[in-house]
């Protein structure tokens, strides 16, 4: 194979280049001249472009560059084989560069015409440059928007904080606004980027992570209140919690809101209790009654005993009797007086789940005789409620006694215009879907002019004469039903054998509801 390639490279059979040009020293120079100078541009051609790619990495399709510069050096190299070949007559060398070549053209030819659509495709200087304007206003909108909104979350008044969701479900603190830092004594650099449970107490952490645990699981906004115990002190906020998704709709931040309303539910506190203390003193007549009857059963049967003790005529069966009488009638005063104090003493204890019904069948309790005093009959059915409801007890409580209240008060007023009406009825059931609770109370006292039923839930807003009524009532009681998570309303129904009332229905849900839906009930 080795004497085939040299044979194959035997130029003893022709002769130079430069026979054809008569060996003329002009024409030699020409042809040399120029194809030196072309050789040595193509050799610096791919120099500079290899060097142009290296150093722009950025260069789309930089690949084509170094092809197109192996197809230059190729070039290169057969002008230089062509002055060779003027003396030299290797012509099956030069022949074999030109094969090369013209792989090499092949080659880069091929890649130009596929790679044709996009480079076509690539912007022109032009819009480059429309485009580079466009990017640069963008980013000077974005830095505005940017500037606005951090003068905005630092400004407000409302405490505002931004919470990240992690990808291993946690949350971390992105940033607190100087409204929250000023309401919770926290520190907004000591909390930036620490999550949740590092950031914050342990108690305090177990209170809210549930909380965006529910934000970032429904997906959807929310508000509640909590009351936290913070480096300044016990604080009750209202919260609003909103997600923030991505792309593929998966929760990545939470943005919150908080206002302090301590203040606020103290004052509510103080007006609850202030209703509290008024209904019992609109109770008092009927709470001297039902004492007065055990005490007089009491003294009946212990003077009786003590005349037969000293008349010697006392029996030990009618002794225990006599005992176990007066044992009975002090139970009796005891719960009556128990609950009395319970009821006026200060709600301060926090929302927790109870049964509705006990609550009801308490006020009935408390106000069954004095309303049997003025012949108003309380009718109770049959409770059929089991689900519990979360709230405060006697706050529920207080509810009913305020309808009870004005039941009788109305019924009353017919009678003074000589209608017929005597009866209170309330009843107590798990609404057919088992979510709620439902409470009526419903009397025949005539009914509520249709025209002011809408306002009777506004505050200072009553039926009755001036000095009978504050017309705050109703109010308070809308506000502890909505508290809840429920809703109050009321509306006249005609009653069997003619009569005519007002139904109060009340409606508690046996789960937390989201505000959205306690917004939808009441309108």
């Amino acid at each position: 194979m080795a004497m085939g390639l040299d044979e194959l490279l035997d130029s003893g059979g022709f002769i130079p280049h430069g026979v054809c040009l008569l060996w003329r020293p002009d024409i030699l120079m020409l042809h040399v001249g120029s194809d030196i100078l072309i050789g040595l541009s193509y050799f610096s051609i791919p120099v500079a472009l290899t060097y142009f790619v290296m150093r722009r990495r950025d260069v789309a399709f930089g690949w084509v560059a170094l092809l197109f510069a192996l197809f230059i050096i190729a070039c290169g190299t057969t002008h230089f084989l062509s002055v060779w070949t003027l003396w030299t007559p290797d012509y099956v060398l030069e022949g074999l560069v030109k094969f090369i070549t013209a792989l090499a053209s092949l080659a880069t030819a091929a890649a130009l015409w596929w790679l044709m659509p996009r480079l076509l495709a690539l912007p022109s200087p032009r819009e480059l440059e429309a485009s580079n304007r466009a990017l640069a206003l963008e980013v000077a909108t974005r830095r505005e928007m940017e500037t606005r909104y951090s003068s905005f979350f630092n400004n407000l008044a409302e405490a505002l904080f931004i919470v990240r969701v992690e990808p291993d479900g946690e949350f971390a603190f992105e940033a607190i606004n100087p409204a929250l830092a000023r309401a919770t004594g926290l520190d907004p650099e000591l909390l930036r980027g620490k999550r949740v449970n590092d950031a914050l107490g342990s108690e305090v952490a177990e209170a809210i992570i549930p909380r965006y645990t529910q934000c970032r699981d429904r997906g959807e906004s929310i508000d509640y209140e909590e009351t936290l115990d913070l480096p300044v002190g016990q604080r009750v906020f209202h919260t609003m919690l909103v997600p923030v998704k991505d792309a593929a709709g998966r929760v990545i931040q939470i943005l919150g809101s908080g206002r302090d309303v301590t203040e606020r539910k103290r004052l509510q506190e103080e007006v609850v209790q202030t209703s509290k203390l008024a209904t019992l003193g609109t109770l008092a007549a009927g709470m001297a009654h039902e004492m007065s009857q055990p005490l007089n059963v009491i003294r009946l049967w212990t003077e009786n005993t003590l005349n037969r003790l000293q008349e010697n005529l006392l029996e030990p069966a009618r002794a225990e009797k006599a005992l176990k009488l007066v044992i009975e009638q002090t139970d009796r005063m005891g719960k009556l007086i128990d609950h009395v104090r319970t009821f006026g003493r200060r709600d301060g204890g926090g929302m927790r789940a109870f049964h509705p019904a006990n609550c009801v069948q308490s006020a009935v309790e408390l106000v069954r005789h004095q309303y049997a005093l003025e012949d108003v009959e309380i009718v109770e059915s049959a409770s059929s409620a089991q689900l519990p409801v979360t709230g405060r007890p006697l706050e529920l409580e207080q509810v009913i006694l305020n309808l009870f209240s004005n039941a009788r008060d109305a019924i009353v007023a017919l009678r003074a215009t000589g209608g017929k009406a005597g009866r209170i009825m309330v009843a107590v059931g798990d609404d057919p879907d088992r979510q709620s609770v439902v409470i009526q109370v419903t009397d025949d006292g005539g009914g509520i002019d249709p025209t002011v039923l809408p306002q009777i839930f506004d505050p200072f807003f009553t039926t009755k004469e001036v000095g009978k009524g504050s017309g705050l009532g109703l109010s308070i009681g809308y506000g502890i039903i909505d508290g809840m998570g429920g809703r109050i309303e009321a509306r006249n129904v005609d009653l069997e054998g003619g009569g005519r009332g007002v139904r109060f229905t009340i409606t508690l849900p046996s789960q937390p509801v989201s505000s959205s839906d306690r917004e939808f009930s009441h309108a």
